[in-house]
């Protein structure tokens, strides 16, 4: 369609407002509330615009565009109407800097002014150049405020990762538009002067349901929300597009640098959550930056040359079969295949992979979708796109965030999710139908019913028998089964052929010497951790002293996913960027297995670039490979009298893997202090316990300490409790409280 703008003649495609036709023209409209990733909202009223043929100043964001549209956006009267909006809105907001005869001239003194713990104007502000307020009172001219100041001061509110500042608060709404498809955690809260976006009850965010994804930061268009990390900053020297480190959502990101430092992490396209937003912090704490050596009961800093020449000379005499190779699926596709090489051709042994390899993946997400575990606290982003399904069935004792959006939800007793997947491919292939604890029949038949062609969707923590389970049923429903890996290159090493770790050499004493790339496997059991010690000769390669490092005798400080260039296997098989941002502290993993594998004088191809490495991969790495699956160490006891609840060992999105590079993140560190059991009201009366009261759990002999969370999501007679284990577990446990 065709219109004009202030003259200019634009053609648009249908379903585009006014505002995008502007924009597409090159003209900018101001405006505060409306936001390129949310609906419409036409709050702020600074969008007005005049249109031939409509009465009044329609908000230009909410007003879709028509054939043969004549719009003006800058006439006197809308000058006019522009500059009393925003004096009222500067009449609640700090805006000395407007008024003061030295404004952009107080650069010298702008980090004393700051100090101060009020913001007053723009130079106070840590959102200083990058304000979307300052860009509208600058476009409109407004020069001068008349109006007398109103409200008070108020108190900025610390939560984990930001600080929200109510005094620079516009109410836009962009926040509470940014969350209802996130977490809903925040809203409106009283009026008038008072009128302020908070929690329910004025709750911290972390108790409130935040999951601290930073989407309402990244909306906000002044200082109101800023995060703690760079929040003085300013603007960064480079922007890198870069993968995320975490998930298999493979998210994109900006990583935004500035003296050699990374000061912040945008979303590129993508929804981030908390990880990918917030949890890049370990990059630059307690990393490796020299080798180190065993020396007596001390490990000591040597040069690359002697740690090289020690790990080549300690694996020398080390056979095969007596060798196996541990690498983290965060690995790169270059780093993963090196190392590959290294482990069978040099060594002539195994090597295998700390990660839940996907089959298959989510694709399209047409037709019926069951989604089975809690795939929220694994792989949030696949989550999000699975809450706008049409038809989504979901299996799950307790009420996930998934399940309280579903057109159908399954709630079984807790450890009985395989025979409800089991009964439903009963009544597609047999028509039996039998109930089960906490799913009848007729909740059976009518799930049955609506199952053909469906996409059964597993989270990664979910057990092999799970797996089994639906796989059976996607094959009797004429469907797919889809297991999400739990790496950001799970898709990399399953190309590769590789397989899941199984500790079972380990502890049965077979090794005689273990490489353990970007793992931290001391951290998964302490059956793990004294088999580590008896190992003849332990490498690690890592970015930090794990406690499997510790155990070492060669320490290699390997560089961060931001340090590096290189590739993730993505979804569907295309090739995702890894791009250098910062200096190394250490060296790439694949420059380091290399160099040894050309040490050791086995390296049948020279690997001398990242882009050399990948071309070799894609070469010879195995389309269809088959995954070996991890025996089934799912732990099921009954319950007794003296041990009444049924306790499930559950993931969390502030912990991943082990929990080595989300522990070095303050503020994640800080969200999982301590472990954590969800409770149900019921059963927290009848105990007399209350929200955040410390327990003991006992679901064996040991015994561990937790907070109580008291939510209804958790059946009675059962607990959720988050630990960072890898695998869920259904156990007994006894619970007592010593408060």
């Amino acid at each position: 369609m065709k219109l004009k703008v202030d003259g200019r003649e634009v053609e648009i495609g249908s379903g585009l407002s006014v505002k995008d036709a502007a924009r597409q023209a090159g003209i900018y409209i101001p405006g505060l509330c409306d936001h390129q990733e949310l609906e419409p909202y036409g709050g702020c009223r600074l969008c007005l615009v005049e249109i031939d043929g409509i009465r009044g100043f329609p908000s230009s964001c909410t007003t879709p565009a028509s054939e043969g549209m004549v719009i003006k956006t800058d006439t006197p009267a809308l000058k006019s109407l522009r500059q009393s909006i925003l004096e009222m809105l500067l009449s609640e907001h700090p805006c000395i800097c407007i008024n003061c005869e030295r404004k952009g001239k107080c650069n010298e003194v702008r980090e004393a002014m700051r100090k101060v713990p009020q913001t007053m104007g723009c130079r106070y502000c840590p959102k200083d150049q990058r304000c979307e307020l300052q860009k509208a009172v600058e476009a409109i001219g407004l020069t001068k405020v008349d109006l007398l100041p109103l409200g008070g001061s108020k108190e900025i509110i610390r939560s984990p990762f930001f600080d929200r500042d109510p005094n620079l608060c516009i109410l836009c709404g962009r926040c509470i538009r940014a969350c209802s498809s996130r977490s809903q955690a925040i809203s409106f809260a009283h009026r008038g002067f008072d009128a302020s976006i908070s929690t329910a009850f004025d709750a911290p965010l972390e108790e409130s349901g935040c999951r601290f994804c930073g989407a309402c930061v990244d909306v906000c268009p002044t200082g109101a929300l800023v995060e703690r990390g760079g929040r003085w900053a300013g603007d960064p020297e480079e922007i890198v597009v870069t993968t995320c480190p975490y998930c298999s959502a493979n998210c994109q990101i900006d990583l935004e640098e500035k003296e050699g430092k990374l000061i912040r992490a945008r979303p590129e396209g993508s929804k981030l959550c908390v990880r990918g937003r917030f949890g890049l912090e370990f990059v630059h704490r307690d990393r490796l930056e020299r080798p180190l050596v065993r020396r007596g009961n001390r490990l000591v800093e040597v040069s690359w040359e002697e740690a090289l020449s020690a790990v080549a000379g300690g694996l020398r005499s080390t056979p095969g079969e007596q060798f196996e190779l541990l690498a983290s699926g965060v690995l790169t596709n270059e780093a993963l295949y090196s190392a590959e090489v290294f482990a069978r051709n040099t060594m002539k042994g195994e090597i295998s992979v700390t990660d839940v390899l996907p089959i298959l993946d989510p694709g399209s997400l047409q037709g019926p979708i069951l989604a089975v575990g809690d795939i929220a606290e694994t792989v949030p982003n696949v989550e999000l796109r699975l809450r706008e399904a049409d038809d989504l069935l979901v299996i799950s004792p307790w009420k996930t965030r998934l399940a309280e959006v579903a057109s159908n939800w399954l709630s079984p007793e807790p450890g009985t999710e395989v025979k409800v997947i089991s009964s439903l491919t009963a009544a597609l292939s047999d028509g039996l139908v039998e109930g089960l604890p906490g799913v009848s029949a007729e909740e059976i038949k009518s799930a049955s019913e609506a199952l053909r062609g469906i996409t059964v969707i597993l989270s990664p923590e979910v057990g092999p028998n799970v797996v089994e389970a639906a796989t059976a049923l996607a094959e009797a429903a004429g469907g797919r089964m889809v297991r999400l890996g739990s790496h950001c290159n799970s898709r990399g090493a399953i190309r590769l052929g590789l397989r899941e770790w199984s500790d079972r050499r380990l502890l049965s004493g077979d090794l005689k010497a273990m490489y353990v790339i970007g793992a931290n496997p001391a951290r998964i059991s302490e059956k793990i951790r004294e088999s580590l010690e008896k190992l003849s000769f332990l490498v690690v390669q890592d970015l930090f002293l794990t406690e499997t490092a510790k155990m070492a005798d060669v320490v290699l400080p390997a560089a961060s996913f931001a340090e590096i260039d290189g590739t993730f296997m993505g979804e569907g098989g295309c090739i995702l960027r890894l791009r250098k941002a910062l200096r190394p502290k250490g060296r790439p993993d694949w420059q380091i297995t290399s160099e040894l594998a050309s040490r050791m004088g086995t390296m049948w191809i020279e690997l001398t670039s990242p882009e050399k490495v990948l071309d070799d991969f894609m070469k010879r790495s195995a389309k269809d490979a088959v995954v070996q699956e991890h025996p089934d160490i799912t732990a099921q006891t009954k319950v007794s009298q003296d041990k009444p609840f049924l306790l499930y060992s559950c993931p969390s999105l502030y912990r991943f893997g082990t929990g080595t590079r989300t522990s070095k993140v303050s503020d994640l560190r800080y969200l999982e202090e301590s472990d954590v059991v969800e409770m149900n009201p019921k059963d927290a009366s009848a105990l007399g316990i209350s929200l955040w009261d410390e327990v003991s759990v006992q679901p064996n002999s040991s015994v561990s300490r937790a907070r109580v969370v008291i939510s209804r999501k958790v059946p009675p007679g059962s607990l959720r409790w988050r630990r960072s284990l890898r695998k869920a577990e259904v156990r007994a446990a006894k619970v007592w409280s010593d408060v």
